[in-house]
């Protein structure tokens, strides 16, 4: 079924494009769906499920029409790629993250960081993890609250109040549910038919006391006000979950809050938490979505003949006169966007440990503010936030850079970019870490960390047969048989997260409309 947008009928999950009120189907009985359970409609419905997208008879991209907004899902795709990669890189690689000529190892001296990864711009398709956690929350701020934007403007109360009902109804169930049940199958498989070992995290000793601890898990994880580490333990790269939850509810309070108020007025205050949140509190990560707010509202603004007057404007329309002048300005900004966004990292260290002894950053760490010092390694999302409120400003007004993100692939990567994020964590654990062992490249070595003792019988079991190809060595960071296992792992989990989108992406999405239109009936 062709599936058809509009800026009328437009609303966001997650992110992801879909629709806010879809045709309404027969409904099935629960007797007629029991009588069409045969062997072969089962056999079927798993086949369709398991089959790769590429040779389904399911459409997708070439029967959707790409909006205006295209682009961010692209975008938001080519991030939750670049996450796994970085997750593979760092997970075998201590400490690459930090700067160029950097010591590796803060308790030990483990080396020098010579790797070219470490180098600004060219660090980011191999170690962009954190900016692209940032792009996440300013793309989810600029695309969830359009709809309702657009009817503030219109005037359009009633449709404005059922629209933000709606997103704050539906939006736990969205985020949540695929987290809930993608851990309830990694937590089952662990045991289930037989127990599969992994290196983290650790298991239970049953299947029974492992769905006990799940449970535990899940009701904590879906704690609004849960305080400390947010992820669940079955899967540490869900944090940003909460995060993306409380972002959202956040915005649509906040217009529902000032949904009254005058568009200059909103708009004004809008910037005033923006720059509240980045530098009156360590709250980048919700200066994401209110930028990506004010990212979206102006630009619906910009295509208003009665728009209100801000001092911007005037900068705008001068530089829309002079195109040459004004795109290589941009390519300017894009540039000062992509070196914050390489901004070296780590898990352990201060920021002065970390950036106090990289050229140019050494001034740039003088001017987080002193309220990112409150909790570990904080620092680093106050010039991420900036690098990618910069980087999406610009994406948006380069129409090369766009077009990229409005590629297919690009596409293919955004429709599954949830799923992707929530199961390439477990594929390293159960697919990627038995490679690392197999082709030599973890195992009882000094420079590897921890080797999980039931995978060293697997270690160097490829790597000496007499078939494998692939020599040692390689630059830091780009290891022959790391590449290789990269290679390996990437396929699988694009799988995966096709999969997962079918198993739990879509099915929550269903689920919280009809939960949504079920609660307005009762």
């Amino acid at each position: 079924m062709t599936r058809r947008l509009s800026n009328d009928n437009m609303t966001v999950e997650n992110g992801h494009l879909g629709l806010l009120e879809k045709p309404v189907e027969p409904r099935a009985s629960i007797r007629d769906i029991v009588r069409n359970m045969t062997p072969q409609f089962v056999y079927h419905a798993i086949l369709e499920l398991l089959r790769p997208e590429f040779l389904s008879r399911r459409k997708t991209a070439p029967t959707v029409r790409k909006g205006n907004t295209a682009w961010l899902d692209g975008l938001r795709g080519a991030a939750a790629f670049g996450v796994c990669i970085m997750h593979l890189t760092v997970y075998t690689h201590h400490d690459l993250e930090r700067c160029y000529g950097a010591q590796l190892g803060f308790m030990e001296d483990k080396g020098k960081n010579y790797s070219i990864l470490a180098l600004p711009v060219i660090r980011l398709p191999f170690l962009s993890g954190h900016f692209a956690v940032m792009l996440f929350f300013i793309i989810s701020g600029y695309v969830l609250p359009r709809r309702m934007v657009s009817l503030i403007h219109q005037g359009r109360r009633e449709e404005f109040l059922e629209a933000a009902n709606s997103a704050m109804f539906r939006r736990p169930m969205r985020l949540l549910l695929p987290v809930v049940w993608s851990t309830l199958i990694l937590a089952i498989i662990w045991h289930f038919p037989f127990e599969i070992k992994t290196a983290f995290p650790t298991h239970q000793s049953s299947l029974f006391a492992e769905l006990r601890s799940w449970a535990w898990e899940s009701s904590m994880f879906v704690y609004f006000f849960k305080n400390g580490l947010l992820w669940t333990y079955y899967n540490a790269h869900s944090w940003t979950i909460p995060v993306e939850l409380r972002g959202s509810m956040l915005i649509f309070v906040w217009l529902f809050a000032t949904h009254q108020a005058s568009i200059r007025t909103r708009v004004w205050a809008n910037v005033g938490m923006i720059f509240y949140l980045a530098f009156g509190t360590p709250g980048a990560w919700y200066a994401g979505f209110f930028s990506g707010l004010l990212l979206s509202e102006t630009e619906l603004l910009s295509h208003e003949s009665d728009a209100p007057w801000f001092p911007w404007v005037t900068a705008v329309e001068y530089f829309r006169a002079k195109p040459l002048t004004r795109q290589v300005l941009l390519h300017v900004f894009l540039g000062i966007g992509t070196y914050l966004a390489s901004q070296p990292s780590s898990d352990w260290g201060s920021r002065e440990q970390t950036l106090g002894n990289c050229p140019g950053w050494i001034t740039l760490s003088k001017m987080i503010p002193q309220v990112y010092e409150t909790e570990g390694s904080n620092h680093r999302w106050f010039w991420l936030f900036w690098a990618a409120w910069i980087v999406v400003y610009c994406i948006r007004e380069i129409a090369w850079i766009r077009s990229i993100f409005e590629t297919n692939f690009a596409q293919y990567l955004g429709r599954h970019s949830f799923a992707l994020y929530l199961v390439h964590g477990p594929i390293i654990g159960l697919f990627s870490d038995r490679l690392f062992y197999l082709t030599g490249f973890r195992g009882p070595k000094p420079l590897m960390d921890d080797p999980y003792e039931p995978f060293l019988a697997l270690y160097n079991k490829w790597h000496d047969s007499a078939w494998w190809p692939i020599p040692d060595g390689g630059p830091q960071g780009l290891e022959y048989n790391f590449v290789i296992v990269v290679l390996l792992s990437l396929p699988v989990m694009l799988y995966c997260a096709e999969v997962g989108t079918r198993v739990f992406d879509e099915p929550s999405v269903k689920l919280s409309s009809w939960a949504y239109k079920k609660w307005k009936r009762s």
